[in-house]
């Protein structure tokens, strides 16, 4: 796999500064969300901590447009409201 400049994160366990966060529970587990800054660039980093393990999803910015409208065309088919109708 070629990588082109400029296209990639700073490895894991570098310098990041957070510009944004935020806490969901959800269930049983917790989700941290942070939209982040380094050398590489900025991102969205999503990590779950669900029964003791940690997992996480790092989105760089030039990603989050095509994410969102992933999220947007799920919620759109009414996916999300069949999940909602359910918890009531």
């Amino acid at each position: 796999m070629d990588k082109k400049k400029g296209d990639g994160m700073k490895k894991e366990g570098g310098k990041s500064r957070v510009l944004f966060t935020d806490k969901l529970h959800i269930e049983s587990k917790t989700l941290f969300v942070d939209f982040k800054e380094n050398d590489g660039g900025r991102f969205l980093q999503i990590a779950e901590l669900s029964n003791a393990r940690r997992s996480t999803v790092v989105i760089p910015s030039s990603g989050l447009n095509d994410f969102m409208a992933t999220l947007q065309k799920i919620a759109g088919q009414g996916l999300l409201e069949a999940e909602l109708n359910e918890e009531v």
